[in-house]
C-alpha cells in the first residue's frame, strides 16, 4: 500500500507536465497542429502517458481547458460579478468586462492560459467543440448578453444584441489571433503590459460607444412608434 502511495506521487508530475505543455502548444499552434508525440517531448514523458492519463487527445485537449482555467487570474466573469455586488452602473460593468477578457486573450503567461485556449477554439472549433461551448463559451457568451443588455435597455431586438455580442468578443479575438497582421500592417502596436492595457481600453470604448448610438436609434424608434 505504501509502495503504491508513493508510486502515485512520483507520478502526479508527469501529469501535471503533460496538462501544462499541452494548454500552451494547444493554445498557441491549435488542436490540428498540436501532435500528442509532440507534447510528451516537450513534457519529457512517453508517449503512452497520454493515453494512461487521458485515454484520447480529445480527452486530453478537454482536460486542458479545465487546467487553464484553474491557473486563471480574475476572468471577465469574476470582474463583472464583482462589479455587479459593488453595484456600479452597467456600463462600468461592461467596460470593466471588457477590458478583463481583453487583456486576458492578449497576456503571454499560465493565468492567461485559458483565455488564449478560447480564442484559439472560436477560430479553429474542434471536434469537441460541443462540449467546450457547454463548459466554456456559452456562459461567457450569456454573461456578455446580459451585460449589453443593461447598457442597452429593453427596446433593441434580441438579435441585434446578439451581434452586438459578437462584436465585442470578435475584437478580443481578433487582437489575440492576429498578431502577425498587426506587425506587418501596424507595427507602433505594443503587446507590453502598457500596450495590452491600451488595447484594452480602445476595445471598451469602440464599443460602448457604438452601443450607446444604437441604443438611441432604437430608443428613437419606440418613441416614434
Amino acid at each position: 500500500m505504501k509502495q503504491e502511495k508513493e508510486s502515485e506521487k512520483e507520478s502526479e508530475p508527469a501529469r501535471a507536465r503533460i496538462l501544462q505543455v499541452a494548454a500552451e502548444l494547444f493554445a498557441e499552434e491549435g488542436y490540428k497542429g498540436t501532435s500528442v508525440r509532440r507534447i510528451c517531448e516537450a513534457a519529457r514523458v512517453n508517449v503512452a502517458m497520454v493515453n494512461y492519463y487521458f485515454h484520447s487527445k480529445e480527452e486530453l485537449h478537454l482536460a486542458a481547458f479545465d487546467h487553464a482555467r484553474a491557473l486563471a487570474r480574475a476572468s471577465a466573469a469574476d470582474v463583472a460579478a464583482a462589479s455587479a455586488q459593488a453595484q456600479l452602473p452597467p456600463v462600468e460593468q461592461l467596460r470593466l468586462a471588457i477590458e478583463a477578457l481583453v487583456s486576458d486573450m492578449l497576456r503571454s503567461g499560465p493565468a492567461s492560459l485559458f483565455s488564449r485556449l478560447v480564442a484559439r477554439e472560436l477560430i479553429e472549433p474542434t471536434a469537441a467543440i460541443h462540449k467546450l461551448a457547454e463548459r466554456n463559451v456559452r456562459p461567457q457568451h450569456a454573461l456578455f448578453t446580459g451585460l449589453i443588455r443593461g447598457v442597452v435597455g429593453p427596446a433593441m431586438p434580441v438579435e441585434v444584441v446578439q451581434k452586438c455580442v459578437f462584436s465585442v468578443i470578435g475584437q478580443a479575438v481578433f487582437y489575440a489571433r492576429s498578431r502577425i497582421v498587426h506587425e506587418l500592417v501596424a507595427p507602433e502596436l505594443a503587446y507590453d503590459e502598457a500596450g495590452i492595457a491600451s488595447i484594452a481600453r480602445h476595445v471598451s470604448q469602440f464599443s460602448l460607444a457604438a452601443l450607446a448610438g444604437l441604443r438611441r436609434q432604437y430608443d428613437d424608434v419606440q418613441v416614434h412608434a
